[in-house]
Formats: C-alpha cells, sequence, structure tokens
C-alpha cells in the first residue's frame, strides 16, 4: 500500500489526545449523595474489571476513528502493475477492430456496439487535457492526427463495419507510423478486438512498439458458422453452349456435423443449378454444380447457402465471360496449310484466317485468340516485336518452323520470349514415346492412355534447348528427350513450339488422331483464365486488355443492382489498362466498367474469407501469450469483471482506499456512541 499524500501521515500523532483523556479519566473518582437507603437500587452497579474494559473498548474504538480518518486524507491505494502511471498528459492511441467479424450478434448486441461502448469508456477514464488517437482496419487519413475528448467521441460514433481485414502487426506498425518519437514514452495503446486467431500474430510484435499496451478482449468464446470458401471452373475457357461444372468449396467451422444443407446458383438473375452438400463438424465439403453456358458475353453469377446468425459469408459472387466464337490467325509463307484450314474453317466455333506474310497486317493481331506461325522460316524484327507485345497481352502463340528455317532470326525472338532455342535441324527417324497427360492440353482427351497406344513419329525435327533461366513444359516427347511440342509461358501470354515441319514429309502429326484434340485445345485454352472474383481489401488494382478512351468519353464503375458508380483511376501502358479503385468498392457485390455509357466488361467483388473462421483467443490464452511473451509493457484489461473507466483508472492510479477509511472512520465513531450509551452492570 502507498499514499498519494504521505505528510497527512503526521495526523496520526492526534492518538495521543484520547489516549491522555482516558488516561486522566481513570483516575477521577465520582462522589454519590443520597439521603435515603432505597435509592442504592437506582445506583448502577459497575465492577472494577466491567469498567476497565468499557473505557478501554471507547478508547479503542477512538483511535481507530482517528487512524481511519487520518489514513483517508493521505489517499492509501495499492498501485497498479507499473505504479502511478499518469503524471502528466497522456497520449492515448485505440485500435477499435471493425472487421467483418465484429458484425457477430453476442448477447443481443452487435460486437461492434460493444466494442465503441468500451472505446468511449476508455476516453472517459482520462482527464480533459488528454490527447486521443483513432486506428481502425481502414487505416484512414482522418485518423493521422490526436484529438481531445469530444472529438474522439464523435468520430467512434461514426465508425462502420469494415471489409478489411489487418493483422495485429499491421495495426502496430501503423501505429508506430503515426505516433511521433516524442510521446512514445507516454503513450497507452488500446487494443479492442475480438481477436480472431487468423488476424494475431504476436510474433511479429516489438517490444519497444509502445509504452504500454492493454489488450481487451470483447469475447468469451468463438460463433458457429458455415460458409463458401471459394470454387473454381471444371474447365478454364466458357464458351456458348459449352456444358461447365462449378465446384465450390464450402467449411463449416462449427461444432457440429450438418447434412442437406442447400445451395445455388444464380445466373443473371435466374437460378441455373442447385444441390445440397452434408459436412461435418470443423471439416471442407466440395460441391459440384453444373450448368450450360447459355448465352455469350459478360455473365454474373451468386452462389447463396442459408446460415444464421452470420451471413456475410454465405453469398459468393461471380463473373466471367463466355465466348461465342474462337478468332484464330494462320500466318503462312507460300501456301495455307489444309491441316488447319480443314480443322477451324468447318467448325462454327471457330472464326479462321489465313494471310500471307507479305501481306500481313499487324493491326489485326488483337482480334485473335490464337496466331498459327505456319512452316515460317524467318521472323523480322518487326513482327517478332508485335507477336511479343501480342502475348504479353493474354495471346497465345503456335510457332511451327519451316523446312528452310532461318534459326538466328527465330531464336533471337525466342530469346526475346525467355524461351529455348531450335538447333540446327536433325533428319532422325524417331517416334514419340513420351506424352504430358497431365497437362492442361490433354484434360478430357483420355480416361486411360493404353500401354500401346499409337503415337505420331517424325522423320526430322529441330532439337530444341533449354538454358538457363529459361523453362518449358513438354507436351510431346520424342524417344531421344527431345520435346516435339513445348509449351513456355510469358507475362499473360503462352507460346507454342513444334519443332517438326508440318508436312508429310517431316513427319506424320497433322494426320495423327493427336492433331484435332490438340489443335482444338490450344486454340480454346488460348486466352489466360479469368479470375472469378477478387477480395476485397486486398485488391485495389485490376489490370485488363488495353482500352483506348478518346477525350470526350467517360469511364465509371458501377455496382449492378445499385446507383452507386465511381470514376476510377487509369493507367495505360502498350498492352494493359490498369485501374485503380482507391478504396472506393466497399460492398460485395458485381461490379461493371461502362465507357460512354456501354457495359465494357465486369468482375465481382467479395467479402475475404479469413474473417469467416470464428475461432477466437480467449481471455486466458491472451494472459498466456503475454506471458509467454515475457514483454512488461504488455497488459490485459478484463472488461467482464469491472467497467472499462474502472479497470483503466485502477491500473493508473491503483486502487484507491480512502473511501473505505472513511466508512471505517464513521463505523468507529458509531461503535464509539453505542458503548457510550449502552448501560452496564446494571441487575
Amino acid at each position: 500500500m502507498e499514499f498519494i499524500h504521505p505528510y497527512w501521515l503526521f495526523g496520526l500523532l492526534a492518538i495521543a489526545i484520547p489516549i491522555i483523556i482516558h488516561l486522566f479519566n481513570f483516575r477521577r473518582y465520582r462522589k454519590y449523595y443520597f439521603t435515603n437507603l432505597k435509592f442504592l437500587k437506582s445506583i448502577k452497579k459497575e465492577t472494577k474489571k466491567q469498567s476497565r474494559l468499557r473505557h478501554l473498548l471507547i478508547l479503542l474504538a477512538r483511535i481507530l476513528a482517528i487512524v481511519s480518518l487520518v489514513l483517508a486524507f493521505a489517499r492509501p491505494y495499492f498501485p497498479g502493475p507499473q505504479g502511478l502511471q499518469k503524471t502528466d498528459v497522456a497520449m492515448v492511441c485505440i485500435y477499435l477492430d471493425n472487421s467483418l467479424s465484429m458484425q457477430a450478434s453476442i448477447s443481443g448486441h452487435m460486437l461492434l456496439d460493444d466494442a465503441i461502448t468500451k472505446a468511449a469508456g476508455v476516453v472517459d477514464a482520462y482527464g480533459p487535457s488528454d490527447r486521443f488517437q483513432l486506428i481502425t482496419n481502414d487505416f484512414e487519413g482522418k485518423h493521422q492526427q490526436f484529438y481531445n475528448k469530444d472529438e474522439l467521441l464523435k468520430l467512434l460514433n461514426e465508425i462502420q463495419v469494415s471489409p478489411r481485414m489487418k493483422m495485429l502487426s499491421d495495426v502496430f506498425q501503423r501505429q508506430q507510423e503515426l505516433a511521433p518519437d516524442l510521446i512514445k514514452e507516454k503513450l497507452h495503446f488500446y487494443i479492442i478486438s475480438d481477436f480472431q486467431r487468423s488476424s494475431i500474430d504476436f510474433e511479429a510484435l516489438d517490444e519497444d512498439t509502445a509504452k504500454l499496451v492493454f489488450l481487451m478482449p470483447l469475447m468469451d468464446a468463438g460463433y458457429e458458422n458455415v460458409y463458401i470458401d471459394s470454387c473454381w471452373f471444371a474447365t478454364p475457357f466458357n464458351h456458348l453452349n459449352q456444358h461447365q461444372e462449378l465446384y465450390v468449396s464450402l467449411m463449416n467451422a462449427s461444432g457440429t456435423d450438418l447434412e442437406k444443407i442447400p445451395i445455388r446458383l444464380l445466373i443473371n438473375g435466374g437460378q441455373r443449378a442447385i444441390a445440397t452438400f452434408d459436412i461435418q463438424a470443423g471439416s471442407r465439403a466440395e460441391v459440384r454444380l453444373p450448368f450450360t453456358n447459355r448465352e455469350a458475353g459478360f455473365q454474373s453469377g451468386l452462389l447463396s447457402i442459408d446460415d444464421y446468425p452470420i451471413t456475410w459469408d454465405d453469398r459468393m459472387y461471380l463473373s466471367w465471360a463466355v465466348k461465342d466464337i474462337i478468332p484464330v490467325l494462320a500466318i503462312y509463307e507460300d501456301s495455307p496449310g489444309f491441316y488447319l484450314s480443314s480443322l477451324f474453317s468447318n467448325d462454327s466455333v471457330f472464326y479462321f484466317k489465313a494471310v500471307e506474310l507479305r501481306k500481313l497486317d499487324y493491326s489485326i493481331f488483337s482480334g485473335f485468340d490464337l496466331i498459327v506461325l505456319d512452316n515460317i522460316n524467318r521472323i523480322s524484327t518487326g513482327l517478332a516485336a508485335e507477336l511479343q507485345r501480342y502475348i504479353g497481352s493474354g495471346g497465345s502463340l503456335l510457332l511451327i518452323p519451316g523446312m528452310d528455317a532461318e534459326l538466328s532470326s527465330i531464336n533471337t525472338f525466342l530469346t526475346q520470349m525467355n524461351s529455348g532455342q531450335l538447333m540446327p535441324y536433325d533428319t532422325s527417324g524417331l517416334q514419340v514415346t513420351g506424352i504430358n497427360a497431365t497437362h492442361e492440353i490433354f484434360n478430357d482427351v483420355f480416361e486411360t492412355i493404353p500401354e500401346k497406344i499409337d503415337l505420331p513419329a517424325v522423320f526430322g525435327h529441330y532439337p530444341f534447348r533449354n538454358f538457363r533461366n529459361t523453362y518449358s513444359d513438354v507436351i510431346l516427347e520424342l524417344q531421344n528427350g527431345d520435346p516435339l511440342i513445348s509449351v513456355s509461358r510469358n507475362r499473360k501470354g503462352k507460346l507454342y513450339v513444334i519443332t517438326s515441319p508440318a508436312g508429310d514429309e517431316s513427319g506424320n502429326l497433322i494426320r495423327h488422331a493427336l492433331w484435332v484434340p490438340l489443335m482444338y485445345r490450344m486454340a480454346m485454352l488460348s486466352r489466360p483464365q479469368e479470375r472469378l472474383f477478387y477480395t476485397m481489401g486486398e485488391q485495389s488494382m485490376i489490370s485488363i486488355d488495353r482500352i483506348n478512351i478518346s477525350g470526350d468519353q467517360s469511364l465509371l464503375v458501377k455496382l449492378s443492382g445499385s446507383s452507386f458508380e465511381f470514376i476510377p483511376g487509369q493507367r495505360s501502358n502498350v498492352e494493359t489498362t490498369d485501374l485503380f479503385f482507391y478504396d472506393q468498392i466497399r460492398e460485395a457485390g458485381i461490379y461493371e466498367l461502362i465507357v460512354s455509357g456501354k457495359q465494357l466488361i465486369g468482375f465481382a467483388f467479395n467479402y475475404n474469407r479469413k474473417e469467416s473462421n470464428p475461432e477466437i483467443i480467449s481471455p486466458d490464452e491472451l494472459i498466456e501469450y503475454i506471458s509467454a511473451l515475457n514483454m512488461d509493457n504488455i497488459f490485459m484489461l478484463d472488461a467482464r469483471v469491472k467497467p472499462v473507466k474502472q479497470l483503466i483508472t485502477e491500473f493508473n492510479k491503483g486502487v484507491e482506499l480512502w473511501k473505505i477509511f472513511i466508512w471505517l472512520a464513521l463505523l468507529f465513531l458509531l461503535i464509539e456512541i453505542i458503548l457510550l450509551r449502552i448501560p452496564w452492570g446494571r441487575k
């Protein structure tokens, strides 16, 4: 126990006053005069022992009353963990977790409301001259300065749930950046959160992050939740009238096994698939939803389940494009190859065009998904530059060298594409002995591969070598280990290389049964797979194919089914246009990119699923974490047992006892009065 005003303890000398009075009072004798013996019955009869006991009890009560009064004025207290902290103006920083998990309802009220109430209690525990700073998951600019009490309370009332999730280390780093070095030694940093395990990384904390750190948990235990975690297509391309399958991953973050939970898929507002799933407690389930692409163009999808009370992660928005045709361009030197025109020209899914190299217009490249260099002997620098730009923007190129290939020009292009190199022509007759059945080219092509499968043969080829820092996937391999068909990726696009010229004099590949699925799959996989959705809070910029906007055209991003819209930032590169959203997207949904009133593309945004895991670090675990960290500046305030203001006051000033001693003084005075008024020894 310590004292705020210890000089008042000199008042204990006043104890001598009742002692002196009682000492003199013990030696006084009283005379009683009476005229008749009958009055003897009314005289108090006290024995000497009773009289002495009574006087001692009265003396003790008076001494204790004086001691209690003196101690009350000396302001005794039990000091907090750091003793008396608040000696001058305090700088207080409050991190209030406003992530999606704070929408959970506990005991009939939302966690965010409880957090705001506790934050207001923190403010109330400090004086009018103290300064306050607020941090939320939004990292807003208006929260970068310190405010007085009234200003901060106003900011607290403006806080809303945010789709952004921040790790605890990110919050500490943000506070360090905002707090000037001069105030760090007297900074009190309060963290008010549900302490989801997925967002807590105590190991990343620095002991010098702040002078005093207070953890204020809001929950004793987590809640139960079932949510849609992710989804993907069975095939990476979508074409008109194509049968497609959507795979959905669901998570049961609860302790209960669930059965026959319905899940629905809506496309463009209409229900297209429905299924039910069973899922065990704490496990994951996968559901397959088949449907058919009935319309071409931009498609908006919505997956939904029913789960309460957490509902924000029961919906997942999707967007993708369905193509009605796949444009293929063949570039030849002497004559077009029948093996391409007969394959693509007779299928309505494809638009095929063959152009002679000397008459080639480079500007048409962007209109084709797959370009085939058909038996090309030389690649000029101009053509190489345009092809490099085309592949970088997401196109696919198939290179088939001619019989009289000028390897220097072709290898220069391959070097620019960070691919391998062609070696001089080898006239050896070789059989294909290796087939990469796991490659995406052969997905759904083979059910099983027979042991004695008939594979193509070549009568000559250009050996293909990968050098340092280059890599390509081999699709078909010859018996000497050389690749017959390989593919490498460059930025968004792909480069396929067939090392044997196309023609009967160099092999039978173009007449083999594998030729059709190979070319079909190359064309169908020619454009990069689109992202089905983006995650809010993680994606503030999206790159799309370059769009040219004139001065009188406007560019808008609009939330589908809503009046909300904004103008994104944009930066055009040679191949792409980058769109910047500047934290404008705060609601999950389908967003449309509109150019001069016309919808160009669409993209879906969903909430971060890390917030869906309801597992928390309980208050008892927090204490264990703090102890394990061995940091003397981190404490936990348990607002479950006491009001926030009282907890902070007790920490800053200790547990004050002056009120207790006031009541004790009154109690001892009352005891003295009772001792004086109660008759002793009467018979």
